[in-house]
């Protein structure tokens, strides 16, 4: 079986029993049934005195121009903001409609769990309309995914087998995955899945993305999006690639904010499980760089900048450094 279906199985089947799994509390004594002393004037003061008053005045409706969340889940933003990023590493588009709630460690995958975000729908039209005022081949090709995963009847169903030739071809190349799950008649993002020279060629190591998940829930993403860029080509290039699964090249940036072109080649599997009823596409996004790009030095120089960690006088390899502070809140005592 596949590396990563095998992984994704066993993972879905221990969420479920997570989820199944309830919390039973006892109720305290006397919880409901404690005796108020209205009038008293000691517990009003004490009353007034735990009040804090805030006035904020809150629109009718919150404004939510630069997030879109559609139907087909084709993921999109107008605006690119990197507050929250990973070094110089952009934010994944994912990350505006999914949180991370779950990273799991399997051989030489990181495992991303993502949980949707409750956002309403916003119609194809509407980002079709804003796409063909700035580009019209920007808004053809948008129109063209949407219609390729509306129509889920002219899918071609893959075998396991081909996804396993497939990673047996990639083994040695740094690729990123996408699962997708259509159920309800709407497509969702189930996972995000990073083989470790993907991390490579991000700038980070696998301690540090699982840090930077847990912190701020966000998924960060190898592409450079050029604030601007008025014509969104790097979105031309994500549409045309998934619908017609070709090789483009693309602008990367890493953790030190080093830009540089590389290819990219898209492959999607159609797996049906039949037993479910429910229809998957594992997107690979494969990276052919060079070697240049996915240095083990650079990766431990950028650890113990994000963990701030600093040199000790040891000489051995293996405690070449020791973590004095880190910024997630530990620090070491001597």
């Amino acid at each position: 079986m596949s590396l990563i279906v095998r992984n994704i199985s066993s993972l879905r089947e221990e969420w479920k029993q997570l989820v199944k799994k309830k919390i039973k509390k006892s109720k305290r004594k006397n919880q409901y049934t404690q005796a108020y002393q209205f009038g008293n004037n000691t517990n009003n003061q004490n009353q007034k005195s735990d009040i804090l008053l805030i006035v904020k005045n809150i629109p009718q409706t919150i404004p939510n121009k630069n997030i879109f969340r559609l139907k087909t889940n084709i993921q999109f933003s107008i605006s690119i903001n990197n507050e929250f990023s990973m070094g110089s590493l952009s934010v994944d588009p994912h990350s505006n409609n999914y949180q991370v709630v779950r990273i799991d460690k399997r051989k030489n995958l990181t495992i991303l769990t993502l949980d949707q975000i409750n956002r309403p729908i916003t119609p194809s039209e509407v980002l079709y309309k804003m796409f063909k005022s700035r580009n019209e081949q920007l808004a053809e090709a948008f129109h063209q995914y949407d219609l390729r995963n509306l129509n889920i009847s002219k899918f071609e169903l893959n075998q396991v087998s081909e996804m396993i030739e497939y990673e047996q071809s990639i083994k040695f190349l740094p690729y990123a995955c996408y699962v997708q799950i259509y159920e309800n008649g709407m497509w969702r993002t189930f996972q995000k899945i990073f083989n470790q020279k993907m991390l490579w060629v991000l700038g980070i190591s696998e301690e540090m993305l699982i840090h930077y998940c847990n912190e701020t829930k966000l998924i960060p993403i190898s592409a450079y999006f050029d604030p601007s860029d008025e014509q969104l080509k790097v979105y031309y290039k994500i549409f045309c690639g998934r619908v017609k699964q070709i090789e483009s090249n693309r602008d990367y940036i890493n953790y030190n904010g080093e830009r540089f072109t590389a290819a990219l080649k898209i492959r999607s599997f159609f797996i049906k499980d039949e037993d479910k009823d429910q229809l998957f596409e594992y997107t690979y996004c494969v990276t052919d760089c060079e070697n240049k790009w996915m240095s083990e030095d650079r990766i431990r120089l950028n650890q113990i900048d994000y963990f701030n960690m600093k040199p000790s006088n040891s000489t051995t390899d293996e405690s070449s450094y020791m973590e004095t502070q880190k910024r997630c809140g530990f620090k070491y005592i001597e």
